[in-house]
């Protein structure tokens, strides 16, 4: 289940560095480890509810949030998941490939919805890999035509930094 929601992340890696297409691919083949106050999975409905400092883990991939909530289809495919940071901003990181610097990106909001190639952050997003960042208040990602969105907000403007030749330790 949550492997699905890695992959998805990972196309949020194409956001500002198209250089960058995958994670570390033995982060693939790692165990998951979901660590929460209280989980609820309920494979009938498809909706699955981590609460609480939840923690995931594969591999070099970690989530942090308040709360994950993931739905599943008929063929139990992830049609949307939602990463909630009520108390503190969620969070991913991961290196996405041999050599890479880490990337992370954290926002009050993570939607991804992997049916539609769509990756929404809203809320104090940041992301950053090394000395490359983007801040504003909304990012959309559509993952297959590899178009970002960042539309005007109420927020503030949004700020992008891209440090050429900077993106390998």
């Amino acid at each position: 289940m949550f492997q699905n929601l890695k992959k998805i992340f990972l196309g949020l890696l194409g956001l500002f560095f198209t250089k960058i297409a995958l994670a570390l691919p033995a982060d693939n083949e790692q165990t998951l480890h979901i660590v929460a106050d209280s989980s609820s999975m309920n494979y009938k409905s498809g909706v699955n509810v981590h609460e609480g400092n939840v923690k995931a883990d594969q591999g070099t991939t970690h989530l942090t949030a308040d709360k994950i909530v993931t739905k599943n289809n008929a063929q139990h495919k992830i049609e949307e998941g939602i990463a909630y940071g009520l108390t503190r901003l969620a969070e991913y990181t991961t290196i996405p490939k041999p050599g890479d610097l880490l990337f992370r990106a954290k926002a009050k909001v993570m939607r991804f919805y992997p049916l539609k190639s769509i990756i929404i952050l809203e809320g104090d997003v940041e992301v950053t890999q090394g000395e490359n960042s983007f801040n504003g208040s909304v990012i959309i990602y559509n993952t297959k035509d590899q178009i970002i969105t960042a539309p005007p907000s109420k927020g503030g403007r949004a700020t992008i930094v891209i440090e050429p030749n900077k993106l390998k330790s």
